[in-house]
């Protein structure tokens, strides 16, 4: 890949704002009787089935979405993403998350993921076999996950939405998750759990994360209160890093510690050795179907045309949305309650990617770029905010997700006939509305929709391991392609870096230390007002 590929210029983005401006007056229920709109507008890949003709859009927008990316050469940039070339400038790094699906760009990365891969399975099944033991030989039957941000996100709701699924070879392993350097969210999960029967798992790139080894010192200093020895208590850690030698330092041996390549970003490296949660929850086949659902929809992203590549669809569709509609939010409901944390996952994923303003050339960028993603569950949604999205002022597209087939429970039950049935009733209220009733001087107002509003809805054969895993890949490349046509790298967060490095001088505040004079005004009353021992004499009025 060039240094600096190419970048749309406002003279690019034109033709797309005109198709925008040119559509502003077209209504849904209108564009939904186009002849053959809805065969050409459901793009199938990798098992899952997208459809996206209650998206606002006709023929010559979608025309003009391929347009602006042959001009930003997503062609060349998909290539050097695989490839292995450097598409995270700032960093000088690759991303080649696609590589831990078995996608490897040369050999020697494929034998390196391989021995890994190998290493966590066998630490899977040695946990579920009941085989690693603390020092009074008792097997563990609790596995307490401490990381944050990408070290947990993904893993947590990989396990959340699997779980119920898991297989039988080996025993079950309660897998928990700790994130928040709250003492409250630890104290939770501990609750109730034996300490001798308790492993923990420490997961962080650098190993030099503070919140996720403060958390870590707190689950040592709980079992050493249980009376386990401090050596003792280290036997009951495993360490998932990039860099092992800080792990070793904490005190975990070799055998405890696996590894992963600074190439991987956090919000990518739930197919890592990040993944041994996921690993020891669901068993390693468990965890290799989601991968191969993955490396399935990396093939259809890689040699697919753009005109039938789904998560070229979903990628241009979100520019469409955000700068061509201009709506800055977007919604994404599951009608699955396993997939509840599935819009928290896509927050970190979209909004850390693309939430940028730096374009690759250091310049700003002329365009709108991440939405606000949120979302929760369907049916939940539909007795909360879904109300402003049928009659809000404001307009947000929806990507509604759904599996064709619901649990082994689902079958026959009424339950899941009225899941599917209210997922495609709201898709089709948001884009079709409801007409002004009444007559006279007694219109009834407030019972009209407006419509007009778009969607896409995203189909899943069943809710299983490969399914979630081409899914999630999905949203990754989308995100990708928003990212080459935006003209941004979605491979870096200095954003988040910044945030810790400033919490870090302001820890040394709270604790009496520093000089808290250059601390801006607000910091500074702040400062003296939560830490009473500080002396108020520097802080701001």
């Amino acid at each position: 890949m060039t240094a600096t590929p190419p970048l749309l210029s406002p003279s690019d983005w034109q033709p797309l704002i005109d198709q925008a401006r040119r559509l502003a007056t077209h209504h849904l229920r209108d564009l939904l009787q186009e002849a053959g709109r809805v065969e050409r507008m459901t793009i199938e890949g990798a098992g899952l089935v997208a459809d996206f003709s209650k998206q606002r859009l006709d023929a010559a927008a979608v025309d003009a979405l391929f347009h602006l990316a042959d001009k930003a050469d997503l062609a060349d940039r998909r290539r050097a993403l695989f490839a292995g070339e450097v598409v995270n400038p700032t960093e000088q790094r690759p991303a080649l998350h696609t590589a831990l699906r078995g996608r490897a760009p040369n050999p020697t990365i494929g034998r390196e993921v391989a021995g890994e891969r190998q290493r966590l399975s066998a630490l899977a099944r040695a946990l579920r076999a009941g085989e690693i033991r603390n020092a009074a030989g008792e097997a563990f039957e609790h596995l307490v996950c401490l990381g944050i941000g990408g070290s947990d996100l993904g893993p947590r709701m990989v396990v959340d939405a699997l779980g119920p699924l898991a297989g039988e070879a080996g025993r079950r392993i309660d897998v928990r998750y700790v994130a928040n350097v709250d003492p409250a969210d630890l104290e939770r999960e501990l609750a109730g759990l034996p300490p001798a029967r308790t492993a923990f798992v420490v997961v962080s790139k650098t190993f030099t994360t503070r919140e996720t080894l403060a958390n870590g010192a707190a689950a040592l200093a709980w079992l050493g209160r249980a009376g386990i020895a401090e050596a003792a208590g280290r036997e009951h850690f495993i360490g998932v890093t990039a860099n092992p030698e800080a792990a070793r330092r904490w005190g975990l041996a070799d055998a405890r510690i696996l590894t992963f390549w600074d190439w991987v970003g956090g919000r990518y490296s739930l197919w890592s050795t990040v993944g041994i949660s996921i690993a020891a929850a669901l068993g390693p086949e468990g965890f290799d179907d989601l991968l191969t659902g993955a490396a399935q929809m990396d093939e259809h992203f890689e040699q697919t045309p753009f005109t039938r590549n789904l998560p070229v669809w979903m990628g241009l569709v979100s520019i469409w949305n955000r700068d061509g509609l201009g709506l800055p939010s977007q919604a994404v409901i599951p009608y699955a309650e396993r997939l509840r944390l599935l819009p928290s996952f896509l927050q970190q994923l979209v909004m850390e990617s693309n939430g940028k303003t730096a374009r690759l050339d250091g310049r700003a960028t002329t365009v709108a770029t991440s939405p606000i993603v949120w979302g929760v569950s369907g049916t939940n949604a539909q007795h909360s905010f879904f109300q402003q999205l049928h009659q809000g002022p404001d307009v947000v597209p929806v990507d509604f997700i759904l599996a064709a087939r619901g649990g082994p429970a689902a079958a026959g039950d009424e339950r899941q006939r009225i899941l599917v049935a209210n997922c495609l009733a709201q898709s089709a209220a948001l884009a079709l509305g409801k007409p002004l009733t009444g007559k006279g001087s007694d219109p009834v107002w407030h019972q009209a929709f407006p419509g007009n509003r778009p969607s896409s809805t995203i189909i899943l054969p069943r809710l299983d391991a490969r399914s979630l895993g081409a899914l999630l890949a999905a949203y990754e490349h989308a995100t990708f392609v928003a990212g080459v046509v935006l003209g941004i790298n979605s491979f870096d967060q200095f954003g988040v870096e910044y945030g810790k490095a400033m919490a870090t001088s302001v820890e040394q505040w709270l604790a009496g230390k520093g000089d808290l004079a250059q601390a801006d005004p607000s910091t500074r009353a702040l400062v003296a007002r939560l830490a009473p021992g500080v002396d108020a004499s520097t802080a701001g009025s």
